[in-house]
């Protein structure tokens, strides 16, 4: 009797664990928990327009009541692949990535849809090979010919120096190539130089100075990026060519992004226009992609968007600085 009444009671306690165990996996409070949509976000660097883009993702993550894991990988892209299986590992229900090199995040692509994880890139189009539930970027070809529209607008012959980002980066690739079909159309564009960066600031600096002395009659500078705004201001003032707008020695300058020193140098009549990418927008449509990922039975076509950029100009400022993320952010190099 005694020893019946011991294993009804063992019995009862394993059956007890059990179903705790079953409740537990259903209700925990992990990444991949069935009550909580958690996403991962990997970035290649924070500087002020990534800070845009995150504050884009987490302001329609909480209207979406979505949790954010977040990280950083500071330009290494060996780390950024790290950071990622990472979020694997907890079982994220999504990722959302900036590719520090197009390449190499492939694999972790690869291996987010190995582990049935939907993965959006945004900013920054990854190389073929992985399955991504979308691809959210500017267009960087438009935007390169907006600021060749703008340019071609102006009522004077321009001879151009074309500075290039990163020979190896779609988006410098594509702003390049963009500027060079639309100014194809305008007479009175002419390029003198091209100039690759490769994103560097010490590289822009010194190619920006060369090319001034060596072609004095550049008098247009295309900047890719406003990242290289205080390179290019730097070198216009250590060539004696720096002037304000309106004055008849200024060099004409037009930048991409939109950032606070953009906005600082538009404000300061130091430059002409600043193509604005509206990377605020970028988040919310990759949340949306996941979401619907997670919430179909069938394998999802990718969703290819690109947000082409607005031109901020000199003639436009006051009425459409509201619109551009960095006007309200004090900038960093023009005080």
């Amino acid at each position: 009797m005694q020893a019946r009444f011991v294993r009804l009671t063992l019995a009862i306690v394993l059956f007890a664990a059990v179903a705790l165990t079953a409740c537990g996996a259903g209700n925990g409070g992990g990444a991949g928990s069935s009550t909580t949509t958690t996403i991962g976000v990997s970035f290649d660097i924070l500087h002020e327009i990534r800070k845009a883009e995150l504050k884009g993702i987490d302001d329609y993550a909480a209207e979406k009541h979505v949790k954010i894991l977040f990280s950083v990988a500071n330009t290494d892209a060996s780390l950024q692949a790290q950071q990622i299986q990472n979020f694997i590992s907890q079982h994220v229900n999504g990722i959302i990535a900036i590719a520090q090199n197009n390449d190499q995040i492939v694999a972790s692509i690869r291996a987010a849809n190995a582990a049935g994880i939907p993965f959006a890139a945004i900013d920054r189009a990854p190389s073929p090979g992985g399955q991504l539930v979308a691809q959210v970027t500017g267009n960087p070809v438009a935007d390169g010919g907006l600021v060749a529209a703008y340019m071609g607008s102006l009522p004077k012959q321009l001879n151009v120096l074309l500075m290039v980002g990163a020979l190896t980066d779609v988006n410098a690739i594509g702003r390049r190539d963009g500027f060079k079909q639309s100014a194809a159309a305008y007479p009175n564009l002419k390029i003198v130089q091209e100039l690759p960066t490769n994103w560097d600031p010490t590289t822009a600096l010194n190619g920006v100075t060369n090319a001034l002395q060596a072609h004095p009659e550049i008098n247009a500078i295309f900047d890719p990026s406003d990242y290289l705004l205080p390179s290019v201001v730097s070198a216009l003032k250590s060539t004696g060519r720096f002037y304000p707008v309106g004055d008849p020695k200024h060099v004409t300058v037009v930048t991409i992004d939109g950032d606070n020193n953009g906005c600082g140098a538009l404000k300061n009549k130091w430059i002409d226009a600043d193509v604005a990418t509206l990377v605020g927008n970028f988040g919310p449509s990759a949340i949306d992609a996941i979401l619907a990922a997670n919430q179909s039975t069938t394998p999802t076509t990718e969703k290819v968007v690109q947000i082409n950029g607005l031109t901020l100009s000199q003639q436009n400022f006051a009425a459409t600085q509201a619109q551009v993320w960095g006007c309200a952010i004090p900038p960093d190099a023009f005080k």
